[in-house]
């Protein structure tokens, strides 16, 4: 069997009632690894750590950081690069852009750092974007991974735009949150984009197994510069493509024509499945079998040296009388829609917090409860009710109900609780 990736498609109704008016279906595709090797050539790792060391992260929290960061470097290998940038009042390098050969001398420098101050983040995202841009890798992997438990003051949209920087030279972005003081709002902006994630960790005791966790995706990239290429029939419509494995996140689609959508997915860490969510309207057709879209996914496998790959599918939706087509769904499919649904209802419910429409939040609150409920998402169902009761109490959330609430709709909850991924 060729290495490279296997596109499978599934509608939420292959058959659809003849009708003058369009129609919505939705088309999950699976990707699955196929032909690969048990073991890849590791690509290098470009690794610049960005760790906030206000004075809230004094104690435990910064302990474990350091215990977290020593484990990295013991993972990494001669030919990955390491750096480390801490932030404050200021921001500093603490460790250049290097190889991580001497591993006690980088050890020692990480051990040195102390918690004091307040929490401006930007010069510190802009200091780990020079330190990640100094190795002139050929190949590789480069990544950010960022860490704070505090929100930054006044420099909220430079942070956003140097994030940007970063993602358009093809350096990505890990934006984690500790405790319930900081701005899951802005690392989440700063993580739209591929390559990037954003991650709720609970507890300071997980600091170092999500640091090695991350760590390892972004050694084991499996496929790069992975992008989905849509074509659809005259009157379709494209309506949004969301990522549902192994983590639901909104994936930016782009109408380079009529007719034609590209999506960019980044790299694929690791072999494990990955699926995406299309919303599509069909457009009004006549009694039988109709071509619908044409999906392309292009890709590189770099550890077998295998470049501009792609796979295809053409899907086709059968049209039948009305009254002969039944209102059935697919259940893989409806299983990730409820999912996407309830993601979808929380977000929406934090916008009209925002904007003062408590009841209406407090509703889609609700309705996302239901969803979970349904889902079997049992806990997290029960999260979200007692915040949206509390909501309609008080006019407020907790910062922690929130954040679970939004990671955990997600499938991203800190090592303990409900992990998405993979599922």
């Amino acid at each position: 069997m060729a290495p490279g990736i296997q596109l499978r498609s599934t509608l939420s109704r292959s058959v659809l009632p003849e009708s003058n008016e369009p129609q919505l279906i939705y088309v999950l595709l699976e990707m699955n690894a196929q032909g690969v090797p048990t073991t890849l050539p590791k690509l290098p790792l470009n690794l610049c750590l960005v760790i906030d060391r206000s004075s809230s992260m004094r104690g435990e929290r910064l302990q474990q950081v350091k215990d977290g960061v020593a484990r990295i470097i013991d993972m990494l290998g001669e030919d990955d690069y390491f750096s480390l940038v801490t932030f404050n009042d200021r921001a500093e390098v603490v460790v250049a852009a290097q190889r991580a050969r001497n591993k006690a001398d980088l050890k020692r420098m990480v051990g040195m750092v102390e918690a004091v101050g307040g929490t401006e983040m930007a010069t510190g995202m802009a200091l780990a974007v020079q330190e990640v841009q100094r190795p002139m890798l050929s190949r590789g992997v480069s990544r950010i991974l960022l860490l704070t438990d505090g929100r930054t003051y006044g420099d909220e949209g430079r942070c956003v735009e140097i994030a940007r920087r970063a993602q358009g030279r093809g350096i990505g972005v890990t934006a984690l949150g500790i405790g319930g003081e900081w701005n899951e709002d802005l690392l989440e902006t700063m993580a739209a984009r591929e390559n990037s994630r954003t991650e709720y960790i609970t507890s300071a005791l997980d600091i170092t197994k999500v640091f090695t966790d991350e760590v390892k995706r972004m050694s084991s990239v499996f496929a790069q510069e992975v992008s989905l290429r849509v074509e659809m029939r005259p009157g379709a419509l494209l309506r949004s493509l969301d990522r549902v494995r192994p983590f639901i996140a909104p994936v930016q689609s782009v109408e380079e024509r009529e007719l034609l959508w590209t999506a960019s997915l980044g790299d694929w860490p690791g072999s494990d499945p990955q699926a995406l969510l299309l919303e599509v309207v069909v457009p009004p057709l006549k009694v039988g079998d109709h071509p619908l879209l044409r999906l392309t996914l292009r890709y590189s496998l770099p550890g077998m040296n295998l470049h501009n790959q792609e796979g295809e599918l053409v899907l086709r939706v059968g049209l039948r009388q009305a009254d002969t087509v039944p209102y059935e769904v697919d259940a893989t499919v409806k299983h990730w829609l409820e999912r996407l649904v309830a993601y979808r209802l929380q977000a929406g419910a934090w916008k009209n917090v925002e904007e003062g429409q408590i009841e209406e939040a407090t509703h889609r609150l609700q309705m996302a409860g239901t969803r979970l409920f349904e889902a079997g998402e049992v806990d997290l169902a029960r999260t979200v009710q007692e915040e949206a009761t509390r909501l309609l109490r008080s006019g407020q959330t907790s910062a922690e109900g929130r954040k679970r609430i939004k990671y955990g709709t997600r499938g991203l909850m800190g090592h303990g609780e409900q992990e998405g991924r993979g599922e």
